[in-house]
Parts: structure tokens; sequence; C-alpha cells
């Protein structure tokens, strides 16, 4: 990834489907967060622990004084996170119905973004069916509220039929593996 600028490659659309190659997907996430900076953003995590990310953030410099994170990794490898202001721990990423009522809470809220990490990773623990089937409802609830949407994926072979549907149901797909 080069030049590549979110805000400008969004424009006008809610919600955008950003595809990254596996190699660079840290890098990728790490450019994309320090471009929302000055913006409010839900970051809802299914790739790495609210930990992880914070660590991997301060490492690269990025504040996350702007950011609410939903984790839905930690509860899967530790009964009890310790509790923070800043995130909501979901029981597991397979727990679709209390993701889906967690995110619906936060877009109450007003955020400027929610970004969604990732797609691909939801596919470990669900069918692709349901997966999509979820997704589409995420979008619908992001055009209804004030926040644009961005969902990260892999762009693997694997998941090409998913990210195909998927891609069906957001305003924008920006392909950051060409």
């Amino acid at each position: 990834m080069t030049d590549f600028k979110i805000l400008s490659e969004m424009g006008r659309s809610k919600t955008t489907l950003v595809l990254m190659p596996s190699l660079e997907y840290n890098e990728d996430t790490i450019k994309i967060i320090r471009q929302l900076k000055d913006k409010s953003v839900c970051y809802v995590t299914l790739n790495k622990t609210f930990n992880a990310l914070q660590e991997l953030f301060k490492k690269h410099k990025v504040s996350t004084d702007n950011i609410v994170f939903v984790d839905a990794i930690s509860k899967t490898i530790r009964k009890a996170p310790a509790q923070t202001d800043q995130c909501y721990y979901v029981s597991a990423p397979s727990a679709l119905t209390e993701m889906s009522l967690v995110i619906s809470k936060f877009l109450k809220h007003d955020f400027e973004y929610l970004i969604f990490d990732s797609i691909t990773n939801l596919v470990i623990y669900e069918k692709k069916d349901a997966v999509a089937k979820f997704i589409s409802h995420l979008v619908n609830k992001t055009e209804s509220s004030k926040t644009k949407a961005i969902f990260y994926a892999l762009k693997t072979e694997e998941h090409a039929t998913l990210i195909d549907q998927v891609g069906m149901f957001v305003d924008n797909v920006v392909n950051l593996t060409k």
C-alpha cells in the first residue's frame, strides 16, 4: 500500500469494504486508523484482542483516545478480561446476535466511523451464508445511522465468494492488493 487515503476513497460512501493482502494487514490497519485520528471510531475486532491492538497502536505511536473497542476475542481466551471504559467485550466471535446488539447500541452514539476487523475472520466461526447475512444486517444498520462503516477483509481465493457477496451490500470496494 502506498498513498491510500481512506477518507478520499470512501468519498460519500457510507459503507466500504477494504480488501487487504495478508502480508501487509497490520501495516494497512495502522495506516487507516492513523487517517481517522481526528474522528470518533468504534473498532470491532475479531482479529486481535483489545490489549494486542492497544500494544500495536502504541508501538506505532497511534493514539486510541478517539476509539472505543468491541472485542470479540478476549473472552474466548480468558474468562474475565480486565474491564475498561474503552472496551466492551462480546462473549465470542460466533455470538452474532450479541455482537449485533452491542454494535447497534454504539451506532446510537453517533460515532463517525465503525471499523469491522474482519469479515474473513468471522468465517472461522460461522458459515459463509450466516456471515453474509450478518454483514448485510450491519450494513443496513449503518445506512440508517450517522456512522460510516469500513469492513476489512483478507483478499484470498478461499474467501472470494464471501467477498463478492459482501461487495454487493456495500457502497464501495477498495482493493489494496493491486
